[in-house]
C-alpha cells in the first residue's frame, strides 16, 4: 500500500491534478468557454506582437528600438501583467456566474457577451497598432469599433461604460 501511494504521488502528482481540475471547473464550465478563452488569449498575444511591430517601425527597426530602450521588457510587462490580471478576474467571474446562476442560459449569455467584448477590444487594439505602424486598416478599425459599440448598446451600456437608465412600467428610472 505504501509503495502504491508513493508511486501515485511521484508519478501522478495529485496536487497538480487537483489544482488543474479546480482551474478547469471555475474557468471553463462549458467547452465553449475554453474556445472563447483561447481566442481572447490568441488576440492578446497578437496585440503584444503588433505593439512591438508598431514601436519598431517608429524607431528604425526592432534592434534600434531595443538599443534605444523604446522596447524593454519591464515597461511591456507592466501593462501586460495588468491586462492579464484584469482578464483573469473577469474570466473567473464569468465561469463562477455559470456555477451560481439558476438558469444556465443567463450565464452562457453573459459569457458570450463578455468574451465577445474582450475579443473585439483586443482586435481593435491590434488594428490601432497596425494603423500606428502605417498599415491601411482604418476601414477595418471603423467596422470593429462600430460592432463593439452595437453590442454594448444592445446590452444597455453607454460608450463610456456606464449603464443606461431603464424605464419601468410605472415610469421610474432605474440603473
Amino acid at each position: 500500500m505504501n509503495e502504491y501511494l508513493k508511486n501515485a504521488f511521484e508519478n501522478v502528482q495529485p496536487i497538480a491534478a487537483l489544482f488543474l481540475s479546480a482551474v478547469m471547473y471555475v474557468l471553463f464550465p462549458e467547452s465553449s468557454y475554453l474556445t472563447a478563452f483561447c481566442a481572447v488569449v490568441g488576440v492578446m498575444v497578437l496585440d503584444i506582437i503588433t505593439k512591438y511591430y508598431s514601436i519598431a517601425v517608429h524607431h528604425g527597426g526592432l534592434w534600434k528600438s531595443i538599443r534605444g530602450k523604446y522596447i524593454n521588457s519591464n515597461s511591456m510587462w507592466v501593462g501586460t501583467s495588468r491586462k492579464i490580471f484584469a482578464y483573469l478576474i473577469i474570466f473567473i467571474m464569468v465561469g463562477l456566474s455559470y456555477r451560481v446562476s439558476p438558469v444556465a442560459g443567463v450565464a452562457a449569455f453573459l459569457g458570450t457577451v463578455v468574451y465577445s467584448i474582450l475579443f473585439l477590444r483586443e482586435c481593435q487594439s491590434i488594428l490601432e497598432n497596425l494603423d500606428d505602424a502605417g498599415s491601411d486598416v482604418k476601414w477595418l478599425l471603423a467596422i470593429v469599433k462600430h460592432r463593439k459599440e452595437k453590442i454594448l448598446e444592445e446590452e444597455g451600456i453607454n460608450a463610456d461604460g456606464t449603464i443606461k437608465e431603464v424605464k419601468t412600467a410605472d415610469n421610474e428610472s432605474k440603473v
